[in-house]
């Protein structure tokens, strides 16, 4: 597949802050340094396909209408059809940008429950969602901390994986020391 532009310049920076931090919890998780790599190429990649969704919807001010939530959630079959293809560690990157919105009780895009779901995307939708949350969006303004937190624990178990929201919550510092100020990342993702 072949995108006529590049990855918005305000998505990009979302990847590359949920590669971020999805590596950082990878190495809380223990996770061999191999799958710490891998994860956070995945994470860097996870939502190439919007790269194909039109920018008067994937910066539309206010809510969604029906269709258009329709279209924005699309990009997760294009983003796998993307890297479809590849080989390697970009194989798993295939799964996750499919399976990155989908949720253990089965209320994401593809309906996947639980243990349908890929580990590495699991870890990812954490990072995904705390980051957009933390972010300012063209839709809302960024949540304070203590919100953040509260609806963490809501969807622990429920939404998100539960251990990943636990080990999030348990080293906030950390996780907060990548968004110094602006919602920059100031440390290299190795990868």
């Amino acid at each position: 597949m072949c995108f006529p532009l590049p990855l918005p310049p305000a998505e990009l920076a979302h990847c590359r802050r949920t590669a971020a931090l999805s590596q950082l919890l990878a190495g809380l998780a223990d996770c061999s340094e191999p799958e710490v790599r891998t994860i956070s190429q995945s994470a860097l990649v996870h939502d190439i396909g919007k790269a194909a969704i039109p920018p008067s919807i994937l910066y539309k001010p206010g809510p969604l209408s029906s269709d258009e939530r329709t279209i924005i959630q699309t990009h997760t079959a294009i983003g796998a059809q993307a890297l479809a293809r590849t080989h390697g560690t970009m194989r798993t990157a295939a799964v996750v940008a499919l399976q990155h919105h989908e949720r253990l009780d089965g209320s994401g895009y593809l309906g996947l429950r639980s243990s349908e779901i890929h580990p590495h995307a699991k870890l990812i939708a954490v990072a995904d969602v705390f980051d957009a949350l933390i972010s300012p969006r063209a839709y809302k303004q960024p949540w304070g901390i203590s919100h953040i937190r509260t609806y963490l624990i809501e969807q622990a178990d429920v939404e998100l994986d539960g251990d990943i929201v636990r080990l999030l919550l348990d080293h906030m510092e950390q996780v907060l020391a990548l968004y110094p100020g602006a919602i920059r990342i100031n440390r290299a993702i190795h990868i």
